[in-house]
């Protein structure tokens, strides 16, 4: 059994890690518990109910509440790197057959760390495995167990149904939707303020992108950002806004023709779930062509 005990990152960051760990367990038949999920759990349907139709995989990871909530407390602590990383340094002392937890803990620069490996997947049929990173990937599996995975993470009936209405109200008049991710917040420092991007970029790259489209063709743009826009910096342009809720507007984003933003793990799931061409704007100056788009299968 797997136990993921690190909160890593945002909604697209632990989308696309949980998801990787279900398809792993699909493929391979182990058990998972994923309580760092919990924050997000609500507005998708398998999550949401904690039933995962056959596959061995859960949230809570005792069936009695107060007893889950005690125990993810401890893991809690578990989380911090230092304490981690002790915990498996002694543990790796131990022998086996102690039937104590193995730890394994994944720095954010290692890399990639193959769930398909066969070491881990001992591991995991023999005993309890802590999971402690970012980068656990098993991407042959993603990819052949991609619709139970966007089946799994549909989001539930009330936040379906307004991105759904988003949706009709944008193609009342659109005969091609581009969304775009205009994501300020924690990128004014990440990266140096790399992809950091002010809206006149935004709306210099959708006129360029419009103009490549059929003249008369009825190009259209969904604006979706976690924080307020100012629509004048888009004169000219037939924009939507989408609800504003960060799940919606995700979905909404999954619901578009064509994807376009900065690079962020939110956009992916977007393209990946939607299978929509998506593009990442690397810098301000960037040519931006229809043949840069491509649909994101895998993080």
């Amino acid at each position: 059994m797997v136990i993921l005990v690190k909160r890593f990152g945002q909604l697209g960051n632990r989308l696309f890690l949980f998801a990787h760990l279900v398809a792993n367990a699909a493929e391979h038949g182990y058990a998972v518990a994923n309580p760092s999920f919990a924050a997000y759990a609500r507005f998708f349907e398998a999550p949401a109910a904690d039933d995962f139709g056959a596959l061995p995989v859960r949230l809570a990871l005792l069936p009695h509440q107060w007893l889950a909530r005690a125990l993810e407390r401890l893991l809690g602590l578990v989380q911090r790197p230092q304490v981690f990383r002790g915990l498996a340094a002694v543990r790796r002392w131990l022998p086996a057959w102690t039937g104590l937890p193995q730890l394994l803990y994944l720095d954010d620069s290692a890399g990639t760390f193959d769930l398909s490996a066969a070491p881990y997947l001992a591991a995991v049929r023999q005993r309890v495995v802590l999971l402690h990173g970012w980068c656990f990937r098993d991407r042959p599996s993603f990819a052949r167990h991609a619709a139970l995975i966007r089946r799994l993470f549909a989001l539930v009936p009330p936040h379906r149904q307004a991105v759904a209405a988003v949706l009709a109200r944008c193609r009342s008049t659109a005969e091609v939707l581009v969304g775009v991710h205009i994501r300020r917040g924690d990128y004014a420092t990440f990266a140096n303020g790399q992809y950091f991007f002010g809206n006149d970029v935004y709306a210099r790259h959708m006129r360029a992108l419009r103009a490549q489209f059929a003249p008369g063709r009825r190009v259209e743009f969904l604006l979706c950002s976690d924080e307020d826009l100012n629509l004048a910096d888009f004169a000219g342009l037939p924009v939507h806004r989408g609800s504003g809720h960060f799940v919606e507007d995700l979905y909404a984003l999954a619901g578009c023709d064509y994807l376009l933003g900065p690079p962020s793990s939110y956009s992916m799931w977007a393209s990946f779930y939607g299978e929509v061409p998506l593009c990442h704007l690397h810098q301000a100056d960037q040519p931006v062509q229809l043949t840069d788009f491509a649909v994101f299968l895998d993080q």
